[in-house]
């Protein structure tokens, strides 16, 4: 009985013991990160059976267990990961976001600066330093550009380093998960089956670490091992096996950064399939916001630059020559193209260049060939052109022209299309001569004194400065008539043979004979020998004749001009003794068909003018048409618009202005260009563009700092729910830590009386 006594007493005594290791374990490691706080599971020894029932043997330890839920565990790596993605993307997008809002560095401060400076130079337009201060002006809004696409460029060559040093960082860990799942299969083999909690917590621990670099899932295997995943589905510890991921250049840009694996002699991208943690957040700003900043730069700056070009090319500077590029040219990166490293094609030259800039949309594209077929994306709104022209001759898309110039395009390849992500770090500035800035307008347009109707004229512009021929143009206001003459058949005269009479022909204009043409003589040539012989008699009609010979039309204007109608008159005549008879008939160049029965025809024009038509200072006819009060009239890269009503014969000159000392008109032009809306299709103005990309770099920045508090509260609260099951409370270990002592020492007493009894019992068999 003794021994079965103290056999009990010494396993109360080991137990207590061993829960006394346990508890100074769990005290010891209180601030060990990631620790789980541990507990002995006991359970009683096998009772000895005898004829009176079962005699217990004391108590044992079946476990020592840790405090773990696996449900709590994932919740705490998915808020993790979450809270890691929203934080790293806040951080960087309030960077973007803090350069672009900058009250003093920012851009709009520069634009304004700008455009005021024009203003400024609009109101003195010959003051030296009000231009002065706009090439100032213009210097500072070029350096703003090139510093905030620096900026941006700094920015993604950060990101590179970012990538790297996490793809490193994730690396170690996936490697320091496959040591550690070996050593737990080494251990359970080695420990009886029993868990290595230690080793456990450890693992834990690190993927833990893991799920703030990347999203991850695990799946425990038979051995114990666990078997872990990233983003959305990618092994990366199978067993006892890692595998690293690499970083690789992007298939279009080589200086982009991707994720991969290696595959064969290869790799494989996984940047889009990664999610979660920091290097979630650094791939998703990179895509949903740093790109779309740096193309809304660029289409500011080409916009900008392109339209104030064309503009300020259409006016004249103080030297009297026309304008030329205020902003230099963008550079041969803007556009920029560039092919997938696995293209197999021959093309070595697609031109890519911007033809209308109105047009463009800031985004990217995409050009592939499948088949035969060539199609254009637009990767923002995945909208897809198939192209028709393209590659066997130029095709425009949304601003944008596409040319094959040299080699050809294989089945598969594709090419990526930046129209305006270089424009910011290509802009410059291509005024430095303040005199050379084109305020004025090249041309003048006026009105005759002597015009005796109400028709005005405004000052007249140049619309294209290519076109443009500098000279003293007069517009004429004019009747437009049906004379015509080709030498063959207008005017020909048909007698009957009847009689013997000789016919005539006879053009009168208010009354007055103009041209005789007898039978058999010969016939005009053409409308310019017609407006020549109505010409010879001017001064006795008052009405002269023009010849637009590109249209093939006779005009007929009051010289002088007047507002009363004039008549013109075809006569069928005999110049002989024999009277007409119906039979005989002329044709005239007006075309009245005269017979005998009816031998005159008379047309009257009314003293408003419903035509009209140019002349340079050679009397060449270089425009001409039909009237319409407000209408554009158009020619050598010339606009000017009549309004009202003009009588025949009324006059405007339009002449090349050599002095821009005092206009401005092309100034207010310029100044225009800053509300105007002359981007996205004739939509947006600058700081339409300018004030979308701010709000969406505001609003991206925005949702990410709530989504980081959000994600933040609930990683708190896991973690304080993973305290609560897992965590070391030194309150109740110091409890624990006394009762284990108060049973330690009742189990010595244990042994103490088993002692007692055994002494007992031997001192009675020695006596």
């Amino acid at each position: 009985m003794a021994g079965g006594i103290l056999a009990s007493g010494v396993s109360g005594l080991l137990a207590a013991q061993r829960a006394l290791a346990t508890t100074a374990h769990n005290i010891n490691n209180v601030n060990t990160e990631g620790y789980s706080r541990q507990r002995v599971e006991f359970a009683t020894r096998t009772p000895d059976a005898t004829g009176y029932g079962f005699v217990g043997n004391g108590v044992q330890i079946n476990s020592i267990e840790r405090s773990f839920d696996a449900f709590v565990t994932s919740q705490l790596r998915s808020s993790t990961s979450s809270s890691e993605q929203a934080s790293e993307f806040n951080k960087l997008a309030s960077r973007v976001n803090n350069l672009l809002v900058d009250a003093d560095a920012g851009l709009m401060p520069s634009l304004q600066a700008f455009f005021n400076s024009v203003q400024l130079v609009s109101e003195s337009p010959g003051d030296n330093v009000a231009r002065q201060t706009l090439v100032s002006d213009s210097e500072t809004l070029v350096a703003r550009f090139q510093s905030f696409s620096q900026g941006l460029a700094d920015t993604r060559a950060s990101l590179n380093q970012t990538i790297q040093t996490e793809v490193t960082a994730i690396n170690g860990l996936t490697t320091a998960i496959g040591n550690v799942n070996r050593e737990i299969s080494s251990a359970i083999s080695n420990g009886s089956g029993n868990t290595p909690n230690d080793l456990l917590d450890k693992r834990d621990q690190l993927v833990l670490e893991l799920s703030k670099h990347v999203s991850v899932t695990t799946v425990e295997d038979g051995s114990g091992a666990l078997n872990v995943f990233i983003g959305t589905g990618q092994a990366v510890v199978v067993g006892f096996e890692s595998r690293d991921l690499l970083t690789m250049n992007n298939a279009y840009d080589p200086e982009q950064l991707e994720v991969g694996f290696a595959a064969g002699s290869g790799a494989v991208e996984l940047s889009a399939q990664l999610r979660g943690g920091s290097l979630g957040g650094l791939l998703n700003f990179r895509t949903q916001l740093l790109d779309s900043a740096e193309d809304g730069l660029g289409h500011i700056a080409m916009g900008l630059a392109e339209t104030f070009n064309q503009q300020h090319q259409l006016g004249i500077d103080l030297n009297g020559a026309l304008g030329g590029d205020f902003f230099s040219s963008l550079g041969a990166n803007t556009p920029q193209i560039l092919g997938n490293q696995n293209n197999t094609s021959s093309a070595s030259q697609i031109d890519v260049s911007v033809t209308d800039v109105t047009q463009l949309t800031g985004s990217n594209y995409r050009l592939d060939r499948t088949g035969t077929n060539y199609t254009l994306t637009n990767l923002d709104s995945n909208n897809t052109v198939l192209l028709t022209s393209f590659p066997g001759g130029p095709e425009t898309v949304d601003g944008i022209t596409l040319d094959l110039t040299v080699g050809t395009i294989a089945d598969g390849d594709s090419f990526l299309i930046r129209p305006v992500r270089n424009a910011a770090q290509d802009m410059g500035l291509a005024i430095t001569d303040p005199r050379s800035i084109a305020m004025a307008v090249p041309v003048r347009a006026t009105h005759s004194l002597e015009n005796t109707g109400s028709g005005a004229i405004d000052s007249g512009r140049v619309t294209n400065s290519a076109a443009y021929i500098a000279d003293s143009y007069a517009v004429i206001m004019a009747d437009t008539t049906s004379g015509v003459a080709d030498g063959a058949t207008i005017g020909l005269i048909n007698d009957d043979v009847a009689t013997a009479n000789t016919l005539q022909y006879r053009l009168m204009i208010n009354g007055t004979a103009v041209y005789t043409q007898n039978e058999g003589d010969p016939l005009l040539a053409d409308q310019d020998a017609l407006a020549a012989q109505i010409n010879l008699s001017t001064a006795t009609t008052g009405v002269r004749a023009y010849v637009d010979n590109v249209s093939a039309t006779l005009y007929m204007a009051q010289d002088p001009r007047s507002a009363l109608p004039f008549t013109v008159t075809e006569a069928l005549l005999d110049s002989g003794a024999t009277p007409l008879d119906a039979a005989d008939s002329v044709t005239g160049y007006f075309g009245a068909a005269l017979t005998g029965a009816a031998p005159a025809s008379t047309v009257t024009y009314g003293g408003v003018a419903d035509s009209y038509i140019v002349l340079d200072s050679a009397g060449n006819t270089e425009a001409s048409g039909l009237y319409t009060s407000g209408d554009p009239i158009t020619f050598n890269g010339i606009e000017a618009s009549v309004s009202g009503d003009a009588n025949s014969g009324d006059s405007f000159s339009i002449v090349h202005n050599s002095s821009g000392v005092s206009d401005n008109r092309n100034a207010l032009l310029l100044g225009a260009l800053q509300t105007g809306l002359t981007l996205d299709g004739g939509t947006s103005s600058y700081e339409d563009i300018f004030g979308s990309l701010v709000a969406d770099v505001g609003s991206q920045t925005h949702q990410s700092e709530v989504s980081s508090k959000a994600h933040n509260s609930v990683l708190q609260a896991n973690l304080e729910e993973r305290a609560s099951i897992s965590g070391v409370n030194l309150d109740e270990e110091a409890a624990n830590l006394m009762q284990y002592q108060q049973a330690y020492q009742a189990a010595a007493q244990i042994i103490s009386a088993a002692d007692s009894m055994f002494q007992t019992l031997l001192n009675s068999i020695g006596r």
